[in-house]
Parts: C-alpha cells; structure tokens; sequence
C-alpha cells in the first residue's frame, strides 16, 4: 500500500478534553488495580469484610467511586479513539483494515508481554481481541449499534451474575473446603510474590494466573464491546467535534447518570450491609450485577462531569496538566505496573501483603502525580511517549519524528 501521507494524528487534531478524560481515567485503574498489585486477593469490592475504621471507609471510597467505573471510561475512550482513528484514514483515501489490524496486532502484543512477564491484570490482550471485533461495526448504523449496545449490556449483566454465582456457590456449599483453596492460593502468591525471581515469578503466572486471566477473556468481551461501541456511537453522532455546542447536553447526562448510578450505590450498600437481605448464595451475584449496573450510568457521568470542568476558566487550568499524561496513556499504563512490580514484589522493595487499603490510596496518589509532573516535562521535549512512539512505527511502518524542534 502506498505510504505517502499516512500519518498519527498530530498535536493540531488531538482533543485536548478526550486527553484529559483519559489522563484522570489513569488515576482511576490504578486506584482499584492498586489491590491486585499488593495482594493476592481483591478484598476492596467488599468493603463489609472489613473492620470498621480508616480501612472500611478506605475500601467503601474505592468501591463507590472507582470499581468497575474507570475500566468502563477507559473501554469507551477506546471505542471513541477507534472512530477517530477511522474517520482520519478515510478522510485521507487510505485502506482502514490494514492500518488498523497493524495496530491492534502491535497492541496485542504489547498485552502478551505485559501478562506474561510482570502482571495478569492486563487490559491490553482483551482490548486488542475485542478491537478486532469492534472493526465488523465500522459501517453499522447509528441505529444499530444503539441495539447492539444495550443487548451487550444485557449480556455482560447475566455473564457478570453467573460468575460471581459460582463463587458464591462454592462459599455456600463447601465453606470450610473452599476457604481451604483460598488459603493455599495466597499462601503460595505470598512465598513467590515476595521471595521467588523473576524467573519464578513468570512461571507461576503462567501456571496459575494467565490461563484463568484467558477464560475471563472471553466472558469479559461483551462488557468490553458494549463500551466500545457506546465510545464508537458518540463518535459517530459528532458530540465531541463541538464540545460547547453540546454542553446542555453533557449536562443533562451528567444528572442522569449520578442520579442513576447514585441509586444502584445505595442498593449494593444496603445489600452488603445486610439492611436489604437475599438468600446468601444469591448475595454475592446480586452485589456483583448491581455494581456492574452503577457502573453503565456513573462512566457517562464522569466523562461529562470532567468535560464540562474543562469549559470553566479555573478547573480548565487544574486540569490541564493532566492532559500530558492522557497522551501517553499506554506508556503510563504500562510503568503504572513497573512501579508496583518494583515496590511490592521481593525483586523490588518486596511490600507484597504488607500494604493497608488506606496506605494503598496514598501509594496510588503518589504515582499518578509523579506520572503527572513527568509527562509534562516528556511532552514539552517529545512528540509522543516513548511507548506510543513505538505503536505508531508498528502501526504505520514509517518513523515519525519524536522530538519536538
């Protein structure tokens, strides 16, 4: 195919409030991923398990505000950047398959690296396989897609169900059996995570945590495909090419999905804290099913909450910098879990198991600022981060100069 004139989207396109949703989206994965990096077992969704004090308020914080929610703005920013990425390729008379198939086979592959040599908590793999089925809808209509959308809603809720079901299930039937399971699974990530090499560390992962990371795979991609689809259908109506245009409009989703997500974050409270009470081996699905409901209303919520804030002369500076390190979205991503590995693993600082909820938030606080301050200076010197520098050569098989002139 003819090279000449394809090019990244430069400084000039770019939307300046769709970096700034995805730099405070960082800060939001690392907030809940912050339990799977220092821990065996994510305990954060369950804030009653834990003793009244800082650290049930620390795990209700994280519950209410981030699980399952920036996961949902990160997928639909994909779906939204896959119309952009689409839309500029057409608009330039090139073929968007190749292009495209290129980036996602580049994306996959940084995914594998990811789980395979330092975490399994990776989104990358999933978002680089559901990517490719994302592309079928490229021509789908307006209309269509909204269908799609809500029955992929549907989908993910009753997948979402019957996985925590199981767990549940085990719990109910075999207690003393099952706790039994769970102790040697953290007993044994307890030893490797904090004495074994990096060697050791990459085969227990790939024994004990990749093949299940695989099977979620495939029950997690309709919950992925619905946001980003519900990314590709904001795009394809032309919301964000005129963000002042549409402010009513961002408002009034704004109200609605707090007001909405709002109520389903009362009702997990009240199921979790034993004020609402269901038959126990339904407890653990119904908190599973109403946080995944929370999370389809409070994403739009959070995108228009943090749009409309990038209107206001104060707040627009606030956040501002944060758009630097929504640029370099997959680099941050990327060295959020570098820092984890060097700080709780035993080939770094090895606080693997010792680190409290609340101490867990300040740790998060601290390491986005730091990503912060540092893609600021990067991107006054560069062009692009390091990470998305190389996904560009792989995806447009020509360099693009880096450093700013």
């Amino acid at each position: 195919m003819e090279q000449t004139g394809i090019t990244p989207v430069q400084e000039a396109e770019r939307i300046n409030e769709i970096d700034i949703v995805r730099g405070i989206a960082l800060l939001g994965i690392l907030m809940v991923n912050m339990s799977f990096y220092k821990y065996p077992v994510y305990m954060e969704r369950i804030p009653s398990q834990f003793p009244e004090g800082l650290e049930r308020l620390s795990a209700i914080f994280i519950q209410l505000f981030f699980t399952g929610n920036f996961y949902a703005v990160f997928s639909f920013l994909f779906g939204l950047g896959f119309f952009i990425f689409m839309d500029r390729t057409l608009q330039k008379g090139l073929e968007l398959k190749p292009l495209y198939r290129r980036r996602l086979t580049a994306l996959m592959i940084f995914g594998l690296l990811h789980i395979v040599l330092f975490w399994s908590g990776d989104i990358l793999f999933t978002y680089s396989v559901t990517g490719f089925i994302l592309l079928a809808f490229r021509n789908t209509s307006i209309e269509a897609i909204k269908k799609w959308i809500v029955a992929l809603f549907i989908v993910a809720f009753f997948f979402n169900l019957i996985i925590s079901f199981f767990k549940g299930a085990g719990e109910f039937f075999a207690p003393d059996q099952y706790q039994a399971i769970m102790d040697e699974m953290i007993s044994s990530a307890m030893i490797v995570y904090t004495e074994g090499s990096f060697t050791e560390l990459m085969f227990y992962r790939l024994a004990n945590e990749v093949p299940y990371v695989m099977v979620g795979m495939v029950l997690w991609i309709p919950q992925v495909l619905a946001f980003f689809l519900c990314g590709l259908y904001v795009g394809r109506k032309g919301i964000f090419k005129d963000i002042p245009a549409h402010v009513p409009l961002f408002k009034k989703i704004r109200a609605w999905g707090l007001l909405g997500g709002g109520l389903f974050l009362l009702l997990f409270v009240l199921l979790d804290y034993g004020i609402l009470t269901v038959h126990p081996l339904l407890n653990n699905s119904l908190l599973s099913g109403v946080n995944y409901i929370a999370s389809i209303f409070i994403f739009p919520a959070y995108v228009s909450s943090i749009i409309l804030a990038a209107q206001v002369g104060f707040w627009k500076k606030v956040l501002a910098p944060l758009s630097a390190a929504g640029k370099m979205a997959l680099t941050n991503y990327l060295a959020q879990t570098l820092i984890c590995v060097i700080i709780f693993y035993g080939i770094g600082f090895g606080f693997y198991g010792r680190v409290s909820v609340a101490a867990g938030i300040l740790i998060t606080i601290a390491i986005f600022l730091v990503q912060v301050a540092w893609s600021n200076v990067w991107m006054k010197k560069f062009k692009y981060g390091p990470m998305e520098w190389l996904w560009r050569l792989l995806t447009y098989r020509r360099r693009q100069p880096f450093m700013i002139k």
